[in-house]
């Protein structure tokens, strides 16, 4: 953590932004080790590697979710270093389908010289990109984990590697450690599935906007309508982690609620798995659709009515594909 950065941050506890830094060890870079206390309230935030601890200690939810990704993560180690400088370009489940969405959004949402939050960053790979590719001026990547090669402490490679900076800070996506109107950009990928109050994360993100600021998500896991469980029964939620199944009126209706104005995008990964005949994939087609899929005029014809405002909600309506969203706090 950067000195400089605190005038950014806000006390999750009183909701100021006064601060006491007291540092115990730095490098070149930043604060390593210390603590950071609310000058209103005297509550104190550990500074541990660099990463700012925000996180509620007594939720013991969020403390599930992180006990079980530890379980699911395995042997973390020194040799993972060339497959995090790679994402998420990786031949391997999800990755494939993760990239062509994550890309897509550079051809969308002018990054340069703005501040942005990458909200549920994980391993901060995504952060890395939007502050290396995008090059924004300030960069901050959220999220509940922070072990090196799972969490925000793999940020450490990406420095090394690109020479890039972007603050850690590890807090609850529903009480974000972010001043009021500080971001141009909040970006996410494939997170929003993970909250059980999505409309309580878009609170978030609308208040740390500034207007006119967009809040850009890919990669969320969209059911169609006629699925009426709200969770999968799948790994993850055999470990405790927080898993949902939302619908696209899920996400749409309690961001226009809020007071976004909403656009879809068409994902890229969707012609991906419809051109490599993914047969789970297409299994969550109706059956008109599923036959549409299986020829190149088809196929052509199916990424015209996902990426048209009409029929676009239609088709999600009917069939389980991931969504990409821009969301526009007003000017």
């Amino acid at each position: 953590m950067k000195k400089g950065s605190v005038a950014g941050f806000r006390c999750t506890g009183c909701g100021a932004s006064e601060w006491d830094v007291a540092e115990r060890e730095s490098d070149e870079r930043e604060i390593r080790e210390g603590t950071l206390g609310c000058g209103r309230c005297a509550r104190a935030f550990a500074i541990s590697r660099g990463v700012v601890d925000f996180l509620d200690p007594a939720d013991e939810a969020l403390a599930r979710e992180v006990k079980g990704w530890m379980e699911l993560a395995g042997d973390l180690h020194e040799g993972l270093v060339p497959t995090m400088t790679a994402l998420p370009y990786y031949p391997h489940d999800p990755w494939p389908h993760v990239a062509p969405d994550f890309f897509q959004i550079f051809e969308e949402v002018d990054l340069a010289g703005r501040r942005v939050v990458d909200i549920g960053a994980g391993r901060t790979w995504s952060t890395r990109h939007l502050m290396a590719l995008g090059r924004a001026a300030e960069g901050v990547a959220l999220d509940v984990l922070t072990a090196r090669f799972l969490g925000l402490e793999t940020a450490d490679v990406y420095f090394r590697e690109d020479g890039v900076f972007f603050e850690r800070l590890r807090a609850d996506l529903h009480a974000m450690p972010i001043a009021d109107g500080w971001a141009d950009v909040v970006f996410s990928c494939a997170s929003i599935h993970h909250s059980s109050d999505p409309a309580g994360v878009f609170r978030e993100v609308f208040r740390v906007l500034k207007p006119g600021g967009v809040f850009a998500f890919v990669g969320e896991p969209c059911k169609k309508a006629s699925i009426e469980a709200s969770q999968p029964d799948n790994e993850e939620t055999a470990h405790g982690i927080n898993e949902h199944i939302y619908n696209y009126r899920e996400y749409v209706d309690p961001l226009r609620l809020q007071g976004f104005r909403v656009r879809r995008l068409a994902p890229r990964s969707i012609r991906f798995r419809l051109l490599q005949r993914d047969e789970i994939f297409l299994s969550g087609f109706p059956r008109p659709l599923r036959r549409l899929a299986r020829t190149a005029w088809g196929q052509s014809v199916l990424m015209r009515l996902v990426a048209w405002p009409v029929t676009g909600p239609l088709v999600y309506r009917y069939a389980n594909l991931p969504l990409s969203m821009l969301a526009t706090k007003p000017g």
